[in-house]
């Protein structure tokens, strides 16, 4: 604890009032001690908050790590060895996943894509993952048509064997490479934690994760796709960072098609934020961009 050697200058409206009470000045506290004035910093008390929270930070960023990387061990080892398939519910049905948890019993993206799409849609799951939202429109709508865009090939197996488990892998395609702005190889960042995963590394290491692998994998274009599948009816893009070089590479489907897209838009902790460039390349396509909260729609504003 600081003590002035000597008693300082006073602020000119200390005392004023009738007000004999601490004041703050300069990260200093004056206050009266038997009528006295005296002086004591604050900088050694806010220190200490400072680093006490930064100690907490530090010891729930370890505990989330070790859970995380916990859970996804064990998933991966669930998944190679099809130990346990349990029932996902989510608004648009149930189906069975070896995903040892339910998270998308009340997505609200998923929830807005089946309200959306009709019994025959076709839509284009553009980063897949594991095939939550591939299943989950599959199963609703036995007549509905799903290409599925995985790039990460241990995470494309996964999804593979969750369309096998439901009976659906003649109605869901997998397309175990991604989508970008030109059709080439590129190196993919196998992320610890798995959703995390794409082809920028800071996309990879966010929230504490690390890259485990790194890949290359084969990337094409929405427009090539769309030359030879049906075209897409529905889009939902959820690429972690990648959304405008996806964009970039179906303009010319997006003009020609007009399909609606529910884009999961990724912000944070990336360098780049991507969100301004989809947006921009949307509105050029004369999309409205409806921000949803978690996700946006979007609707072509004229059709074709």
């Amino acid at each position: 604890m600081f003590r002035a050697r000597q008693t300082p200058q006073l602020p000119a409206h200390y005392g004023r009032g009738g007000c004999a009470g601490p004041r703050r000045c300069c990260g200093l506290v004056v206050e009266r001690h038997n009528g006295r004035p005296a002086v004591r910093s604050t900088v050694s008390v806010v220190g200490r908050d400072g680093r006490l929270r930064g100690a907490l930070d530090r010891v729930a960023a370890r505990l989330r790590w070790v859970g995380y990387r916990t859970y996804f061990r064990l998933v991966r080892y669930n998944y190679e060895q099809r130990l346990l398939a349990r029932p996902n519910w989510t608004p648009a049905g149930r189906f069975w996943s070896y995903e040892l948890l339910n998270r998308y019993r009340n997505n609200s993206m998923l929830a807005a894509i089946d309200t959306f799409c009709g019994p025959d849609a076709v839509v284009y799951d553009v980063g897949a993952n594991v095939g939550m939202y591939a299943a989950a429109l599959a199963v609703a709508a036995p007549r509905r048509r799903v290409l599925a865009f995985e790039p990460a090939p241990t995470t494309a197996e996964q999804l593979r064997a969750n369309l096998a488990r439901n009976g659906i892998d003649d109605r869901v395609e997998v397309h175990d490479y991604g989508l970008g702005a030109t059709d080439d190889r590129r190196q993919f960042h196998v992320s610890t934690y798995p959703e995390l995963s794409g082809f920028d590394r800071e996309s990879a290491t966010r929230w504490e994760a690390t890259v485990a692998e790194t890949v290359p994998v084969q990337v094409r274009r929405l427009d090539d796709v769309a030359e030879t599948a049906p075209p897409p009816d529905v889009v939902k893009l959820d690429v972690e960072g990648a959304g405008p070089a996806v964009l970039a590479g179906g303009r010319e489907t997006l003009h020609e098609h007009r399909p609606a897209l529910f884009v999961e838009p990724h912000a944070e902790q990336l360098p780049d934020d991507p969100t301004t460039a989809m947006r921009t390349r949307l509105e050029d396509l004369d999309y409205r961009v409806e921000d949803r909260g978690e996700f946006w729609r979007c609707l072509p504003a004229r059709t074709t």
